[in-house]
């Protein structure tokens, strides 16, 4: 099962994609304006459609306030929460670190490995030389 934060994040799509659906529908749905009084054009959204609306929307409404309710408290202290930063920080700049090192070996084994390609390549096209006598028409 998923986090709750992802959970949340998927219950607020849920809850966008039912209000998008039922502003929608009651667009495309709605009953046309009269100039006329008393023309009742009986086509229409009807009460049942948007009861059923209304209740999606109101359900993952409550999903959304459950999982919200069950994320761990906030400590909102401030001095807490700068100490906090100032250690993701230093957590970052050491990963950073420790990336560059990496990637500076990466660097460095690449050069090596395209070194022995490059001297594989010219030590093949050598020999075939030597065994064709120079030939260009192989």
């Amino acid at each position: 099962m998923a986090d709750i934060v992802t959970e949340l994040q998927e219950s607020v799509d849920r809850l966008n994609e039912a209000f998008y659906n039922s502003v929608g529908v009651l667009q495309r749905d709605a009953k046309p304006a009269s100039v006329v009084e008393g023309a009742d054009p009986s086509e229409g959204v009807d009460e049942a459609q948007v009861r059923e609306m209304a209740r999606s929307v109101m359900d993952e409404s409550r999903k959304i306030d459950e999982l919200a309710s069950a994320l761990p408290p906030v400590d909102l202290d401030a001095d807490a929460q700068l100490a906090r930063i100032a250690k993701l920080a230093e957590e970052d700049h050491a990963l950073g670190e420790e990336l560059r090192a990496e990637l500076t070996r990466a660097k460095k084994t690449l050069t090596k490995v395209t070194a022995a390609f490059e001297a594989v390549t010219d030590d093949i096209l050598l020999t075939r030389e030597e065994t064709t006598g120079g030939d260009e028409d192989t």
